[in-house]
């Protein structure tokens, strides 16, 4: 499973990556992305597009709001995160979860 954090999802829209291209596992979105999106594309056309991607996407519930439902969605359900926050990133290595970042065009290890 990866899951996507709002900044990684918002970077894809914005620089037209395909994420798909990249990753042959379930995609999977938190709850707690999405509340994130709503709330940012009132004036983010990139959220709003982001926003409406997020259809395709697995539903992870989450309790937790921003990073906290991130690392929850991580221990909850597994699998890699991809985020380019790095104090998420520093966090979630603490946690033994696995992290990757998507730029310039490519998902890659952090």
């Amino acid at each position: 499973m990866i899951i996507l954090d709002t900044n990684a999802l918002i970077y894809s829209i914005k620089e037209k990556i395909p994420l798909e291209k990249f990753i042959s596992e379930e995609i999977g979105i938190p709850t707690s992305a999405i509340r994130e999106l709503k709330k940012l594309s009132v004036k983010d056309s990139n959220a709003r597009l982001a926003l409406e991607t997020t259809g395709r996407y697995k539903i992870l519930n989450v309790e937790s709001s921003g990073d906290r439902g991130i690392i929850e969605a991580a221990m909850k359900y597994g699998g890699t995160v991809i985020t380019n926050d790095r104090a998420l990133t520093t966090t979630l290595r603490n946690l033994n979860c696995r992290v990757t970042s998507v730029s310039k065009g490519v998902v890659r290890k952090i």
